[in-house]
């Protein structure tokens, strides 16, 4: 039959290589976007809270007691939030 196609007289790139070699970039990519946005970017931008620190007992989830919020980067403070034990989401 003309034109079928069989895998002897076709070429398969090293797909493998290349999809490795572009989560690797993409991977370097995301952390290079997060570095511009909480750093280089942040008071800028706005709008940008970091999670920096926890305490109390965690949960069955891991989750803590209280997560310590700092509103921009480079303050010298935060605020703290407390687990309510109040969840939302499906209910399956």
């Amino acid at each position: 039959m003309k034109g079928a196609f069989t895998m002897e007289n076709q070429r398969i790139p090293p797909m493998n290589l290349e999809v490795e070699a572009f989560e690797g970039e993409l991977k370097n990519l995301r952390k290079l976007s997060v570095i511009l946005k909480h750093e280089v970017m942040a008071e800028k931008l706005g709008e940008i809270y970091f999670i920096c620190g926890e305490g109390g007992e965690k949960d069955k989830n891991n989750l803590p007691e209280r997560i310590h919020i700092c509103p921009a980067y480079g303050c010298d403070w935060f605020q703290v939030y407390e687990r309510t034990d109040k969840t939302f989401g499906p209910e399956w």
